[in-house]
């Protein structure tokens, strides 16, 4: 009996799901979430400042996907930015919220797929500039 007709078409699909899923998890360059220790104070610029960085770093970020014509739909301080914001504050405390944008955005050659043509990822500031700490989604 072949193995799709074993398992069904939908379990086949769940699990092709799940192995898609598993190696974009595994190959987002700053997937691993570090609290921004060493961030600097959020300038008023800050939030545009951090939305250029998370563009500027969106092909190694997210390097199984094809992320011509990036574009950012948010960039927003975690302060303010809602449950992501929040998260920040729970996973690496207040400072770090006060030092982080959460930069939303959109890759439309992955849609129509509604998850992998999304991402979220915090940007804080540092002696070196701007950079990408974590690829959220």
């Amino acid at each position: 009996m072949n193995l799709f007709r074993s398992l069904g078409a939908a379990a086949v699909i769940g699990v092709a799901a799940l192995a898609i899923a598993a190696s974009f998890a595994g190959s987002a360059g700053a997937s691993a979430k570090r609290c921004p220790v060493g961030a600097h104070v959020m300038p008023a610029d800050g939030a545009a400042r951090a939305a250029t960085a998370a563009l500027a770093a969106v092909a190694s970020d997210y390097a199984t996907l094809n992320t011509t014509g990036a574009r950012v739909v948010s960039a927003e301080r975690a302060t303010v930015a809602g449950p992501r914001g929040a998260q920040v504050g729970r996973e690496c405390g207040a400072k770090a919220r006060e030092r982080t944008v959460v930069v939303e955005l959109r890759f439309p050659r992955v849609a129509p797929s509604a998850s992998l043509s999304e991402g979220v990822v915090d940007v804080s500031r540092f002696t070196n500039g701007y950079r990408v700490w974590a690829v959220v989604h």
